[in-house]
């Protein structure tokens, strides 16, 4: 039985850490080959992916609660609501993702410019090339999403890696080319970004559609049934609100450093590259938790849902610690790849020093525990704490040693460890309680 269960483990995790470390590291590679043509560009990219994140959490968290709710639906065996619930999932998701790639490409010179007006000229105007391509790229990235939480709900983590494995192929290649031989500057990146987005959302539909597992998918519906859609929406909409406010208090915090150089600007989006490239065992972790949490969930064993919460958290914890102690050893200096400024190297060696003390202790609670209580329809919960902590803690400190005493760039990664060691401890706490066991579905 133990001998069965790790091999579920392993197939259920091993996939999921290889197309999570084929996508950090292509975009490693990115960051890398973009940094070479100057800090501006460096600076600018990591502005746009600010602004991202907080329009790509709506679109995410229908992924989340698609994940979620079919793997509760297959863990209680009612495939006909799963296909249901599935099928009006990826039509919403087309629809906002196309509103909200029309609304970013219309804007994207006045929003730049609001929000980081104190940037340079150059800045903003790498800045404004990248949001193009990052906006029209937005419908496929959410489609691979929706695609990639369907066939893990099921089960399969195999179609996902294969995805990311042939995308992010052809990202670097291409982005590679246009930097190398057409010398198209920043654009290059985002030709890549296109091309991969395209790649990996066609290929997960072809997966999705003519090879099912377990779900047999009808035809896409063009119109959207709410009620149908009540339950991922549960999930989703708090979900998504709790993103929204998070990752807009993130871009709140990333106004503040507009005006502490470009420099500590470079420095945030290498330091924000590599800690990705780090966390890869925690993220891999964030993904796999949701749909074993749900299928545990779903099958009413409450008691194995906790166990499944615990073991995934402490898994991560661990294994999280075992990547900063490799990391450190073999590549502690990796950020000299990305750029030989002085200023911005000194800032980057501090920062990502700091990371690696306080990541193995608090992200995993801070990040992926509330991953899996939402598995179980928890999500107002971990919205509320979610909410509270980022402006009590990360944006209020971050003003405060960032801005008002001076500390710069320190000051905004401090805030950031004063969150996490916030939301740590309400959310691990959470799972010893029985308040998440309401039944959803």
């Amino acid at each position: 039985m133990k001998s069965l269960r790790a091999y579920r483990f392993v197939n259920l995790y091993l996939p999921v850490m290889l197309e999570q470390t084929l996508s950090t590291v292509s975009t490693m590679l990115g960051t890398m080959l973009v940094s070479g043509l100057g800090t501006a560009v460096s600076a600018g990219i990591g502005m746009v992916d600010q602004i991202n994140f907080v329009f790509m959490n709506i679109l995410t968290c229908i992924a989340t609660g698609i994940t979620a709710i079919v793997s509760q639906c297959v863990g209680k065996g009612d495939i006909k609501k799963a296909q249901e619930c599935a099928n009006h999932s990826i039509t919403i998701s087309i629809y906002a993702s196309i509103i909200i790639s029309i609304f970013l490409i219309i804007f994207r010179v006045p929003l730049l410019n609001i929000l980081f007006g104190k940037a340079e000229q150059a800045v903003l105007d790498s800045a404004s090339i990248y949001l193009f391509f990052t906006s029209i790229s937005l419908p496929f990235l959410t489609l691979f999403n929706v695609f990639t939480g369907i066939r893990r709900a099921t089960g399969d983590n195999l179609s996902p890696l294969i995805g990311a494995f042939l995308s992010n192929i052809f990202y670097v290649i291409i982005t590679i080319f246009c930097i190398k031989v057409l010398k198209l500057g920043i654009s290059s990146v985002g030709y890549g970004l296109l091309a991969s987005r395209l790649i990996s959302s066609s290929i997960l539909q072809f997966f999705v559609y003519f090879k099912p597992r377990i779900l047999k998918m009808p035809k896409p519906t063009i119109k959207i049934n709410f009620s149908i859609l009540k339950p991922v929406l549960d999930i989703a909409i708090p979900n998504s609100i709790d993103g929204i406010i998070f990752n807009g208090g993130k871009l709140l915090v990333q106004v503040f450093m507009s005006g502490m150089g470009t420099a500590a600007l470079s420095a945030n989006t290498i330091c924000n590259s590599i800690s990705n490239f780090i966390q890869l065992p925690g993220k891999t972790f964030q993904v796999t938790c949701v749909p074993s949490t749900g299928n545990a969930y779903g099958s009413g064993d409450m008691q194995k849902t906790k166990k499944v919460m615990l073991s995934q958290t402490l898994c991560a914890n661990i294994s999280q610690l075992i990547m900063n102690v490799i990391f450190y050893i073999f590549c502690g200096k990796i950020y000299l790849l990305y750029t030989n400024d002085p200023q911005v190297l000194e800032y980057s060696h501090n920062l990502i020093n700091s990371f690696l003390i306080l990541s193995p202790i608090f992200w995993a609670t801070s990040f992926m525990t509330p991953s899996a209580l939402r598995a179980t329809g928890d999500a107002k919960f971990t919205m509320n704490i979610s909410v509270t902590s980022l402006f009590i803690f990360r944006i209020f400190f971050s003003w405060l040693l960032g801005v008002y005493f001076n500390y710069g760039i320190y000051g905004i990664w401090v805030g950031m460890y004063i969150d996490w060691i916030f939301r740590s401890t309400f959310y691990f706490s959470r799972i010893f309680s029985k308040k998440w066991h309401t039944k959803n579905i």
